[in-house]
């Protein structure tokens, strides 16, 4: 009965399933294409290859090599940290166990620590990453092991632009950065300096509209003045036209109307195209953020 209950179940589960599980064959052969390249000196493709390695099948000896290798890179802190994994995985009986103990404890004094706080100030809702990963409340203000080299620490807010702050770690040396929120945002998101480019925006387009509309007025103008001389040509003294004189008239009656309103219109919009452009120079207020500152390893993947 259990036999039948077992194959029902085994029935029910997918091919894509069983096969996100373990590949023991590729991990194994991962572990030793890592071993050749240390052999060879060739440490960062061996960090690979143990890391996918391990992925595939995860082993303590896999996590020892690759400790090893993240060492020669001089990733201290990830080194530490799988010397320290390989510690909680074996039993103290395996030798395993003190090799790592030791290795973690000779790379403690050479540990960056990173402590990274928040100014007061911050709105509800803030994010702190470093490196990409978000460091929690209680990651706050707290000496954190990192590796050497440089971090990036950026500060994201409801309603400011994010704010990135640059520190270079090195080995033995604590350093701390005191990070804040970015500038204000406005207009949907877009930080208040472009509020100034879209003011610069409107005004080139109502002095292009201004500079057209002058143009027709003064095109109009001219033709107004030639209907007044075809009005003069084809009426008398007493203001007697014939037909082409009477349609003259009213031509430049709608001539002009149009010349007068294209004038007070092109000049308006260069006036305020003018303005804008003129108070669109403003300084804004960018994002701120004060800155302060070959040993053995086992052959052997599994117990």
């Amino acid at each position: 009965m259990r036999v039948a209950l077992l194959v029902a179940a085994l029935a029910l589960v997918s091919p894509e399933v069983m096969a996100q599980g373990r590949d023991a064959t590729a991990a194994e052969a991962l572990f030793n294409a890592g071993r050749d390249a240390v052999k060879a000196g060739d440490y960062p493709t061996a960090c690979a290859k143990f890391r996918e390695s391990n992925r595939l099948d995860p082993a303590p000896g896999t996590v020892l090599n690759l400790a090893d290798c993240e060492e020669h890179l001089g990733h201290v802190a990830t080194a530490w940290t799988l010397f320290r994994e390989v510690t909680q995985r074996v039993p103290p009986s395996d030798e395993r166990h003190a090799l790592a103990t030791q290795r973690a404890a000779q790379l403690e004094p050479r540990l960056p620590k990173l402590t990274v706080s928040l100014a007061p100030g911050a709105p509800a809702g803030t994010r702190v990453l470093r490196d990409g990963i978000e460091l929690g409340a209680a990651a706050l203000d707290t000496a954190l092991p990192v590796d050497p080299g440089k971090h990036s620490i950026v500060v994201q807010a409801p309603g400011r632009a994010p704010s990135e702050t640059s520190v270079e770690s090195s080995e033995g040396r604590a350093e701390r950065v005191v990070v804040r929120v970015g500038a204000a945002q406005s207009d949907g998101g877009k930080p208040s300096g472009t509020r100034s480019n879209g003011k610069k925006t409107w005004g080139w387009v109502l002095t292009g509209v201004g500079a057209a509309g002058v143009g027709v007025g003064a095109v109009t103008g001219f033709m107004v003045l030639g209907e007044k001389r075809r009005v003069d040509d084809n009426c008398d003294a007493q203001k007697r036209c014939n037909q082409t004189g009477m349609d003259a008239v009213d031509r430049g009656r709608t001539l002009g109307t149009v010349s007068g309103v294209s004038f007070i219109v092109g000049g308006l919009s260069l006036a305020g195209g003018a303005y804008l452009l003129l108070s669109s120079g403003s300084k804004e207020s960018p994002p701120t953020a004060l800155q302060i500152g070959p040993g053995w390893v086992g052959a052997v993947r599994h117990f």
